[in-house]
This record gives structure tokens, C-alpha cells and sequence, in this order.
């Protein structure tokens, strides 16, 4: 009797290991499915609407053989989590800050989930950012350029985690093919009072992203002479030039900021009153993909 019951016992256990267990439906579609409208069918695989209310956990051959796949909305999940439809929510997500071994994430046109690359995200910097460079010694029209020609602007550096910034030429040297962020920003100083007036003469000042020996982006401002903002006694002008460019770009390509006045004789009364203030001037570089 002992050894009828334990028979009877290892089959029925045996049966449920290989069951599928269904709640709501009598057609279950996976290991465990949970169809929460009760509206799927019988027999046959349930509509995009029907699985839309389901939940169900899978043997999924599509992620390597053997593994376990979670569906939330679909009954054939493809991924370890696939969620058919919606957004994912983490309430009460740890407020603690990034560190440099974290890593970016982006959904493709799928919806995927997946890393950006292989870059770390910056804990010491902004975001995915590969190049802060800004400072270092003022420039001025009398001695450091010349009229009418591009200048590469050197900056000290901030922030250069891939050693890829040479501050002696000014140039960066991409590690990575990806997609880039590029913003450069010159600022252009001239004195408040004590170079002229104002008189309606001018000149042209641009700043421009270069990568190699292409313009990937300019940006250009009107400087008059004597032209006073309203700034406090024996203070400067400043004016703000910036570009920005996305932009595709190859391991090897380089990386720029130049600048050029033309008309510069035009702006101030004394060359050397036009300057470049290095302190409100930087090249930021950041990797997006």
C-alpha cells in the first residue's frame, strides 16, 4: 500500500513539473500565465489585445536555450523583462550619486534597453562627457592673431579623461567612433571705456568648430567700437560667441575651436584692447552614442 501510494505520488509530481500553470485561462502560454481580462482564447495563441492584460513567464528560445523570459503584456516575451507596452517606473529610486564604473543606457528603435557604448559615465564631470576645456592666459588683436585669419583657440584642460586633448595645439583626438556633442564658446573682450567711441565702425568676430580641416559649425558677431553694455565704470564688454554641432565622427578624426576677426582695426581704438578672455572661453565635448 505504502509503495502504491509513492507511485502515485511520483507521478503526479512528475505531471507538475512539466505543467503549465494558467490563471484565468485554461490555455496557458507559458510556464506561468496570469491572463488578468480572462479574455484569451481557449485554443490558439491570444491576440495583441487579449495579451495585452497578461502575464506570463516563458522558456524563451530567443535569448538562449534554457532561460526563463518575463512577459508584461505579451505572451512571447523576447527579452529577460519584455514589456509590451508602457514605461518602466522605479519608485523611491536610490538618490545616490553616479560613480565612474556606471554605465549609460539608451533603447533602440525596438525598445531595447542596452548600453551606450562602452564609456563609463562621468561622476567627476557632466554626464557622458569626454572634454572640458576652458582657461588660461588672455589673448589680445595686437599680438596674438591676425586679421581675417582662423586661429585655433588653446585652452587649458579641466576635464580629459582619454588623455585626448593636446592643450599646446588645441586639438582633439576622437578615441571612439560614435556620435558626439560638440559646443564651443569664445569670449571676446573690449574694454568699457578708454578705446574709442562709439561711432558706427565695426568689425566681424567668429567662432568655429572644426573637425580636421572642415567647418562644422560658425557662429559670427558685430563688435562696434566704443559699443558699451551697461556694465559698471572701467569694466569690458564681453560678448559670448558659441556653436554647437552633433555630429558622426571616426577614431583619429580631430577636433577644434578657431576663431577670426575681420574689420578688427574697426572694433577698438588700440589692437591690443581687443582681447580673449580664455576664462569665459571653453571647448566641451560630450559622446552620445
Amino acid at each position: 500500500m505504502n509503495k502504491q501510494l509513492l507511485w502515485t505520488a511520483f507521478i503526479v509530481l512528475s505531471n507538475l513539473v512539466g505543467a503549465q500553470v494558467g490563471i484565468n485561462t485554461a490555455n496557458p502560454q507559458g510556464i506561468f500565465h496570469i491572463d488578468g481580462g480572462k479574455d484569451n482564447l481557449k485554443v490558439g495563441l491570444p491576440s495583441i489585445v487579449q495579451q495585452a492584460n497578461d502575464f506570463t513567464v516563458a522558456m524563451s528560445s530567443l535569448i538562449g536555450a534554457g532561460t526563463v523570459s518575463v512577459g508584461i503584456g505579451t505572451t512571447t516575451p523576447t527579452q529577460s523583462l519584455d514589456i509590451a507596452n508602457g514605461n518602466l517606473r522605479v519608485r523611491n529610486i536610490n538618490s545616490s550619486v553616479g560613480v565612474s564604473g556606471d554605465k549609460l543606457l539608451v533603447a533602440d528603435s525596438n525598445g531595447i534597453v542596452k548600453v551606450a557604448g562602452v564609456d563609463a559615465f562621468s561622476a567627476d564631470d557632466s554626464g557622458n562627457r569626454v572634454l572640458n576645456a576652458a582657461g588660461g592666459a588672455d589673448l589680445n588683436a595686437n599680438d596674438d592673431w591676425n586679421d581675417n585669419m582662423f586661429t585655433t583657440l588653446l585652452l587649458d584642460v579641466q576635464y580629459d579623461p582619454q588623455n585626448a586633448y593636446d592643450p599646446t595645439t588645441g586639438i582633439y583626438t576622437v578615441k571612439k567612433d560614435g556620435l558626439y556633442f560638440l559646443y564651443g564658446v569664445c569670449g571676446f573682450a573690449t574694454p568699457g571705456s578708454g578705446s574709442g567711441v562709439f561711432d558706427g565702425t565695426s568689425g566681424d568676430a567668429f567662432t568655429s568648430l572644426y573637425v580636421d580641416d572642415g567647418r562644422v559649425a560658425t557662429t559670427n558677431a558685430v563688435i562696434h567700437r566704443g559699443d558699451k553694455n551697461p556694465l559698471p565704470a572701467n569694466s569690458f564688454n564681453l560678448y559670448f560667441l558659441t556653436s554647437n554641432a552633433t555630429i558622426w565622427l571616426k577614431a583619429g578624426q580631430q577636433v577644434s575651436l578657431q576663431f577670426l576677426t575681420y574689420g578688427t582695426n574697426n572694433m577698438v581704438g588700440n589692437l591690443s584692447d581687443l582681447k580673449i578672455s580664455k576664462a569665459n572661453s571653453r571647448l566641451i565635448i560630450n559622446k552620445l552614442l
